[in-house]
């Protein structure tokens, strides 16, 4: 019975799928930028072993261990287990206690589990863990060697020359070795906080894990926060303007009384009225300043009495104080759609100082009006609920 192409396909997928790992995102550049290193850092290790004197083998100089220890030097660079320490350490450590072993066990069935683990412990104490070195502490007994003066040369030549190497290679490629990662300003004390709450929180999930991870804390921490920070961007840019504008609007005409407006103002504890036509498009806005700036001010007057002066109706040929609203209004306003992102109110209230913005729909009429307050309590909710 033969079965049908799309289920074919579909097992084919899902073979594929259960015993293939997942295509590298890794650029082709990086492949090869990390393999040329790999080339290179051990050529430099054989090369300086051929150039010794009386040396012309370089199989006594260079260890096999040390081609593992180069891919992580130079294909995962940022790795805890790839950092210098890590391997001069590494390396060193296991080799000593290999040695050691090597000198109180003379079973070769009970030398090599207990030198292996012995080592694997010792680098968990010396907080150098390198998958590498724990082949050296196999090599020793096998090859039968005794002479601690095996640690100096060749391990720990092959080690520091190898994060040499490293440190050159790395810098001149653009990849941070030493790694140290990098940190996110925190340019508030709200900000310091939550980067502690974060790094403790980091550090319970990691406890309950109880695992090794092949990425350092730091690392970890930056990963999570951009993350965060895309579907944090992702989330406000589904976010219109009509989604967080307050529709009831209060609002004046051109010809409407300054007292009328100065009502509406005081009454409704607001701080801004658009000034529309009627069409409802906006022509202006008067705000609070828009007041003060134009009242006949007295500084020796209380503001009251200052206000109330402002508000007296004109006599002809007296008095030259402005009473419609018209006069007084800034213009022109700036205004934004209500289609439009919310993340472009960013900009309008932190670039430009505006407090309030006027939001129209597509014939230009007037629908709704956008404070900071209201732009701050969206960001808030947002945040809540991400």
């Amino acid at each position: 019975m033969k079965l049908p192409k799309a289920h074919l396909r579909q097992f084919l997928n899902q073979f594929f799928a259960t015993f293939l790992p997942e295509a590298s995102s890794i650029s082709w550049f990086e492949r090869l930028r990390s393999a040329f290193g790999v080339a290179l850092g051990l050529a430099i290790i054989v090369g300086f072993g051929l150039w010794l004197p009386n040396l012309s083998n370089a199989s006594v100089w260079i260890i096999a261990s040390i081609g593992a220890s180069a891919f992580l030097v130079f294909v995962l660079p940022s790795s805890p287990m790839a950092q210098p320490w890590a391997i001069v350490g590494g390396n060193c450590v296991c080799a000593l206690v290999a040695l050691t072993c090597a000198h109180l066990v003379h079973e070769v069935a009970f030398l090599i589990p207990l030198s292996v683990g012995l080592a694997i412990l010792a680098m968990f104490v010396m907080r150098c863990l390198h998958p590498p070195a724990a082949s050296l502490a196999l090599l020793i007994p096998l090859a039968g060697l005794m002479d601690y003066q095996f640690v100096i040369f060749p391990v720990l030549s092959n080690s520091v020359l190898l994060v040499l190497a490293g440190v050159i290679y790395n810098s001149l490629t653009g990849k941070s070795y030493p790694h140290r990662p990098k940190t996110i300003p925190a340019t508030s004390p709200l900000q310091k906080r939550d980067r502690k709450i974060e790094d403790l929180e980091i550090d319970a999930v990691l406890a309950r894990y109880n695992e090794v991870l092949d990425i350092s804390k730091g690392d970890l921490a930056n990963l999570i926060s951009q993350v965060e920070h895309g579907a944090y961007q992702k989330k406000l840019q589904s976010m219109q303007c009509k989604s967080i504008m307050s529709t009831e609007v209060q609002y004046v005409n051109m010809d409407s009384p300054l007292d009328q407006a100065w009502k509406l103002l005081r009454n409704h504890h607001v701080k801004a009225l658009p000034v529309i036509d009627g069409a409802r498009r906006v022509l202006g806005i008067i705000t609070m300043e828009d007041f003060i700036k134009s009242a006949a001010i007295d500084f020796d007057q209380s503001f009251g009495q200052r206000i109330r002066g402002f508000m007296r109706t004109a006599i002809p040929g007296l008095n030259i104080l402005p009473n419609a609203v018209g006069q007084v209004m800034t213009k022109p306003v700036r205004v934004i759609s209500e289609d439009r992102n919310m993340l472009d109110l960013a900009e309008i209230f932190c670039g430009d100082g505006h407090h309030h913005i006027p939001v129209i729909n597509a014939d230009k009429a007037l629908v709704g009006m956008i404070t900071q307050s209201d732009f701050v309590k969206a960001i808030d909710q947002s945040i809540d609920i991400r």
